[in-house]
């Protein structure tokens, strides 16, 4: 069974306003399930003529609605159809997306990407196949909708009026760069927990390079009436996609042990009398080499902090740290036998970050 998460509009009402040649408002429900036999499930709605060329009566079907009297009346209306034509895996799921401007972005669209990934991540520990049908709602949830799928790497349908066929937004074979969230893990996980206000972002970002803050704060919304900052969607998105990382690589194997010796797996490059490196480096590059996924652990070059940190954790294995001691860091490269971001990060958040903290 496929789970088919469905952004439900009020296409059934604007069409049948323009059918019926009244206002919406005065349009009744036995007028609504009258039309529908009149002009057919195509012609109704964009929900059903999106659901009946790209999903089938043995789906579940996740039908995503917003919280107005004319989306409540709407999706009753789409599932009472597709449950009289014998889909009997439809459900309702609601959207706190007010129509209040000044909460829209803030809240609404926060709570659309994280009822978007709970859905998603529901159907997957299903062992479900997910396709996402953005054809129905406003143009930002279709927006919000589609980055979600891209990121979270299921497929995003999409049909036109006036097209026979969907249109697909494949998953992609990559991984998006979640770097900036897990070096400063420490910081989204702060924000992520309760509303913040301007003056503690500002204390808490105030140690951090100028270069890196500017992104920070790109992942950031503006400050609102009440004094208090929140994540953007697109940042909800990103910060949603490590908690999901870290769940898939609970379901993964270890990394495999490496072939190379101990001896050989610290490279000349971290000679700390050679190069002056941080006071511990070798000390350090030594613990790691003891963990029997590491191959190979490279200096790099020196940054102006004194904050010890992950840096980036990449597909191939490899992780960056920065080491450092009470005057200079310097990045440190270790390459594993861990493969995909999910088990890299299983390997860097079990082995790496506890030598980070000691």
């Amino acid at each position: 069974m496929r789970t088919i998460i469905t952004t439900t509009g009020t296409s059934l009402l604007t069409n049948a306003e323009r059918h019926f040649k009244k206002d919406k408002k005065a349009i009744t429900e036995d007028e609504l399930r009258q039309f529908f036999k009149q002009v057919g499930a195509v012609a109704a709605t964009a929900e059903t003529n999106s659901l009946l060329k790209m999903a089938y009566p043995d789906d579940e079907v996740v039908l995503l609605y917003t919280t107005t009297p004319e989306g409540e009346r709407c999706v009753k209306e789409v599932q009472r159809y597709l449950e009289g034509e014998k889909w009997h895996n439809v459900r309702q799921r609601q959207l706190p997306l007010e129509q209040n401007e000044a909460q829209f972005e803030r809240r609404g669209l926060r709570e659309l990407v994280n009822i978007l990934i709970e859905e998603i991540g529901k159907a997957q520990r299903e062992q479900r196949e997910v396709i996402i049908n953005a054809t129905g709602g406003f143009k930002a949830e279709v927006a919000y909708t589609t980055m979600v799928g891209m990121i979270f790497q299921v497929p995003v349908k999409y049909i036109y009026q006036f097209f026979q066929q969907p249109v697909t937004f494949p998953a992609l074979p990559i991984s998006w760069n979640i770097d900036l969230l897990i070096e400063y893990e420490s910081f989204f996980e702060w924000l992520d927990g309760e509303p913040r206000k301007e003056l503690e972002i500002d204390q808490r970002l105030k140690a951090v390079a100028e270069w890196d803050r500017q992104r920070i704060l790109q992942l950031l919304l503006p400050v609102d009436a009440d004094g208090d900052v929140f994540l953007s969607p697109a940042g909800e998105i990103l910060w949603k996609r490590v908690a999901q990382q870290r769940e898939v690589a609970e379901l993964l194997e270890d990394s495999a042990p490496s072939k190379i010796a101990v001896t050989d797996k610290i490279s000349s490059s971290l000679d700390e009398v050679k190069h002056h490196y941080p006071k511990g480096t070798k000390a350090f590059a030594q613990k790691v080499a003891q963990f029997e996924a590491v191959e190979e652990i490279v200096g790099g070059y020196f940054e102006p902090t004194t904050m010890k940190r992950v840096k980036k954790v990449d597909d191939d294995g490899s992780i960056r740290v920065l080491w450092a001691d009470n005057e200079k860091a310097t990045n440190i490269t270790i390459r594993t036998t861990a493969r995909g971001q999910a088990q890299t990060l299983r390997f860097c958040d079990r082995y790496i970050r506890p030598l980070l903290l000691q």
